[in-house]
């Protein structure tokens, strides 16, 4: 095993080495080309769709020529996306250059506009048939009431279930302000996340190709949100498990936003928080491999079996190959020298599973965490990582159950909001000290002469 690590190492070196080396704009100028022939092949058909029938021979050299773009597609990176947002089309999250002068982005957005659609994701390639059928529906039109809806039933019907309609997208325009995490409506996007990962992983479950394009646009919200405290709030957690979404979700969406707030502290620019936090959602990606007795791989193997199953997703580049280095070496103690996403994940991987909250309760909360893990600081722990996190958190992070000298009983809101206030958080009033329930009531613990007694462990 070790030397099977050892020589994936290798080749995750040399792959770097490639990337770096400009062959990942190689590719990504491969599948710019491809995609402006996409557009165009599209377009024309679907206006063909006004003039003759789908069977008429008119189609017939279009149709070939948009069956081998799409399998020229797939083998070069796997499963396509094409999105439409704001007059620009991307594939796989990189950009279509087109010819200014000419509509061709925006008179496909503008076609599958119609029926409230901003793209479309291909499983697989399409025969010739299924290509008639796809533009078919397109050009077709669009339903009075739920039209993507409709969209998506008419291709299950005409078979083409290959395509998967997307909803519509947006980007944020140079010069707008960040949004804020009420303006992204956090709470929703939480429980969106855990439908969003377990979809992933039931891919990766089913031998699919990975495609991190939905993971990533979800951690671009987590990166827009401005505040750390909304993120660590454990009623969002609650909140989310109440709607059907399994722990192992949960577990991914929990590290990804501390592995956020540990790079927002580090000071890393956007991109890099995405790329980080990407790979936080992919870190256990091993436990989705079955064997043939349909069992996941134990603790000692899954990150092997993750890099394994990123690696199937095709081409090269550097944000890839961090999140198959992260899921081999995020247990890694500092001896074993992991890269910097993995230290972070580290951290961020432990305290979610220290504080969890189980059916049971959590094991520890969230302050004794802290300071378990600030014991193996030097060996599991790399030191500043660490002390950015405990500077961010506070003595008493979100999350933390507490007793004050008063007898009530409350919940840390907020992490360290400056030096002064590192061991003073706001918080939610639980209990007051006859036993009663209070209205909705926060306390400061760094005003009025109130004390902390104690942390409790929480429990359902």
């Amino acid at each position: 095993m070790s030397d099977e690590i050892l020589q994936g190492q290798e080749q995750l070196a040399a792959a770097l080495n490639q990337a770096r080396a400009g062959e990942d704009r190689q590719l990504g100028q491969r599948v710019r080309e491809l995609g402006e022939q996409f557009v165009r092949l599209t377009n024309g058909l679907v206006r063909l769709c006004g003039i003759h029938a789908p069977e008429n021979a008119a189609f017939n050299e279009p149709t070939h020529q948009l069956v081998s773009t799409l399998l020229r597609l797939d083998k070069l990176i796997g499963q396509v996306m094409i999105v439409c947002v704001e007059g620009q089309v991307y594939v796989n999250d990189i950009r279509v250059r087109m010819d200014d002068r000419l509509s061709g982005p925006q008179a496909l957005e503008a076609e599958l506009g119609r029926h409230s659609c901003g793209g479309l994701s291909f499983t697989r390639p399409l025969d010739e048939d299924q290509v008639r059928a796809l533009v078919s529906c397109i050009a077709a039109p669009a339903a009075s009431e739920r039209p993507l809806a409709a969209m998506v039933q008419a291709l299950r019907e005409c078979g083409v279930p290959e395509v998967n309609p997307l909803g519509r997208f947006r980007l944020r325009l140079t010069g707008e302000q960040a949004r804020t995490a009420s303006q992204v409506e956090l709470q929703r996007t939480l429980q969106r996340a855990n439908n969003v990962v377990a979809e992933a992983w039931g891919s990766l479950s089913a031998n699919r190709m990975p495609n991190p394009l939905p993971i990533r646009r979800l951690v671009n919200e987590f990166v827009d949100a401005s505040s750390n405290d909304d993120m660590l709030q454990r009623e969002e957690e609650e909140a989310a498990a109440t709607h059907g979404n399994d722990e192992f979700s949960l577990h991914s969406v929990r590290v990804t936003t501390f592995a956020l707030l540990i790079g927002r502290e580090l000071g890393l620019h956007q991109a890099a928080l995405a790329d980080l936090g990407v790979a936080a959602m992919y870190h256990d990606s091993g436990y989705a491999q079955r064997d043939e007795s349909g069992f996941s791989p134990p603790f000692s193997d899954h990150g092997l079996a993750g890099a394994r199953l990123l690696a199937r997703q095709r081409g090269f580049h550097q944000a890839k190959i961090k999140r198959m280095l992260v899921a081999i070496e995020h247990h890694r103690d500092l001896d074993r020298n992991p890269c910097l996403y993995a230290r972070i994940i580290r951290i961020a991987d432990d305290f979610e599973n220290y504080t969890r909250l189980r059916p049971s309760g959590a094991f520890m909360s969230p302050a004794e965490a802290i300071v378990r893990m600030a014991s193996a600081v030097g060996t599991a722990y790399d030191a500043h990582l660490f002390q950015l996190f405990v500077n961010r958190v506070g003595a008493f992070p979100p999350g933390t159950l507490l007793r004050l000298k008063d007898g009530r009983v409350v919940l840390s809101l907020s992490g360290a909001r400056d030096a002064a206030r590192f061991s003073r958080p706001l918080c939610k009033v639980l209990r007051n000290a006859d036993g009663t329930e209070p209205a909705d009531e926060q306390v400061d613990v760094a005003t009025g002469g109130v004390q902390i007694a104690e942390v409790l462990l929480q429990k359902r």
